[in-house]
């Protein structure tokens, strides 16, 4: 038999990482806003937009990226994503 995720599980995973989406992309906003991206910086940015910050998952993002420079990260990143094999074959025309 194949192990199948539990829709409860689904569920749970997608709001965690959807949060954590939320964070990263307030502290960008941030970075683009020319602020340092504190855990207030944050936290002002989710609520403005009619979110509700998660104090917890602020704290965790703040202290991941402590000391360092998130350009350098996103550089890191892409150049990772220059392996991924992307796009398809193009339909053939008839």
């Amino acid at each position: 038999a194949t192990s199948r995720t539990h829709p409860s599980t689904e569920t749970y995973l997608f709001n965690k990482t959807k949060n954590k989406m939320q964070e990263l992309a307030a502290l960008l906003l941030c970075k683009l806003g020319g602020k340092d991206g504190s855990a207030d910086d944050i936290k002002a940015v989710i609520e403005a937009a009619g979110g509700e910050a998660n104090e917890e998952q602020i704290a965790a993002l703040v202290g991941d990226l402590d000391g360092k420079d998130v350009n350098e990260l996103l550089g890191a990143g892409m150049d990772k994503l220059k392996d991924v094999p992307m796009g398809g074959g193009g339909g053939g025309g008839g």
